[in-house]
């Protein structure tokens, strides 16, 4: 995958689990609640880690040795 898919891929998952946790809020379920909604968003926040994982190993490939803090 190159830089761009992953960018969109992050920003499409992000979007679908800010989208559960404001229906969340507005349902006011309580975070202990472990509803579909909570299993779906535990998925999408895993899903989401895979894809920024490789977002940071092709910024490391495109970019100089040491340019991270």
């Amino acid at each position: 995958m190159d830089l761009e898919s992953v960018l969109e891929k992050v920003a499409e998952l992000s979007r679908e689990e800010l989208h559960i946790v404001r229906k969340r809020a507005e349902e006011k379920t309580v975070a202990r609640d472990h509803s579909h909604d909570f299993h779906e968003m535990q998925d999408l926040a895993k899903r989401l880690d895979e894809y920024a994982k490789h977002l940071r190993t092709l910024h490391d490939s495109e970019f100089a040795d040491g340019w991270r803090d």
